[in-house]
């Protein structure tokens, strides 16, 4: 039998080269200096190399960031909680589906929702339902961590997850960055003169990203600021704790994931924001300039997850990956009414 044809990949590595220099060679782009684009040009044609004509008209919408001719294959969006309309009260929930949905679209892919029912328990029967569809691909939606076994056809489908709370298998994620999101707040409350930072955090709301959150907080101490020790509660509706904490390590700002909780708690005991304390959130959701703190990207979360997706149905790599990746997204930080510099 003929030899079969090298990848990019085997041509790269017989060339000592990046793959990104044979791909660019091989469309006869400008930026390869001409001996090196000659030289693979000719191991590609020696070695009888040919490009896939299919692929190479995808990637070209793609990178054109044009509409792809829509193939009708369903992608389900696998939710989890009480009820099944549930997620659409979370905005941030129907922001990742919202930026998973319309890079669906440009991908040529339909995007829809499917209940997996209350903490994932029908899992098995949401299993049968997707394989007598014929869907071959799924994106998780974040789960609380108490969830279920899933119960999915982890060989036989591609299912990427939106988030660090799902851990039965490893599959691709897409996540926040979150060490990012902490790094990021905790330095625009040192530039408004806050030195003495606190965190507060729910114990759940820590370990469903890994105890990420709590441990790009005590990063931030390597840079000389004033050593506040997180505060992990367990009740969300047991202020002690908190007062207790802030009567205690008197901080000049807090930060938090939630939006309300330790705000309303120190406006109750009768303490000024900012006046007397600054606040910040994690998330700003849908609370953009009513709070300070950072914006997260809903949106390109769920986008990023539709990539990651999209890429093994094109690649026809079902199953479980042999080495799971992780795309982070960032955030931004926004100026609102609870900091303000610090006299």
């Amino acid at each position: 039998m003929p030899p079969t044809p090298p990848s990019i990949r085997e041509l790269a590595a017989r060339l000592g080269v990046s793959r990104t220099t044979v791909s660019l060679a091989l469309r006869q782009d400008p930026s390869v200096a001409p001996a090196t684009r000659d030289r693979i040009l000719a191991e590609a044609r020696k070695s009888g190399y040919h490009s896939n004509a299919l692929v190479n008209a995808l990637m070209t919408q793609v990178r054109n960031r044009k509409r792809i001719k829509p193939t009708g294959e369903v992608v389900a969006y696998l939710t989890s909680h009480a009820t099944e309309n549930d997620w659409r009260r979370h905005p941030s929930h129907l922001q990742q589906f919202e930026g998973a949905r319309q890079r669906a679209d440009e991908l040529g892919f339909q995007l829809q929702p499917f209940w997996l029912g209350d903490h994932g328990a029908n899992s098995r029967r949401l299993a049968r339902i997707l394989a007598a569809r014929g869907v071959r691909g799924s994106l998780l939606a974040p789960l609380d961590i108490d969830h279920h076994t899933l119960e999915l056809d982890w060989t036989g489908h591609a299912i990427v997850t939106i988030g660090y709370s799902f851990r039965q298998v490893a599959l691709h994620r897409a996540v926040h960055d979150n060490i990012s999101l902490v790094t990021a707040c905790h330095g625009q409350l040192r530039k408004l003169g806050h030195e003495r930072v606190g965190f507060v955090m729910h114990r759940t709301d820590n370990i469903r990203v890994r105890h990420l959150w709590v441990t790009g907080f005590m990063g931030q101490w390597q840079h000389g600021c004033e050593r506040i020790e997180p505060l992990i509660i367990e009740d969300y509706d047991d202020p002690r704790p908190f007062l207790k904490w802030l009567r205690r390590s008197c901080p000049h700002a807090i930060v938090s994931i939630w939006q309300d909780r330790p705000l309303s708690w120190l406006r109750d005991a009768g303490i000024s924001v900012p006046g007397d304390i600054s606040y910040a959130t994690l998330d700003l959701g849908d609370r953009v300039g009513q709070l300070a703190g950072m914006l997260q990207d809903n949106r390109g979360i769920g986008g990023a997850a539709m990539d990651l997706l999209s890429g093994q149905l094109f690649r026809n790599e079902i199953g479980i990956p042999s080495i799971p990746k992780i795309t982070m997204i960032e955030g931004m930080w926004m100026d609102g009414p609870t900091a303000s510099r610090r006299s």
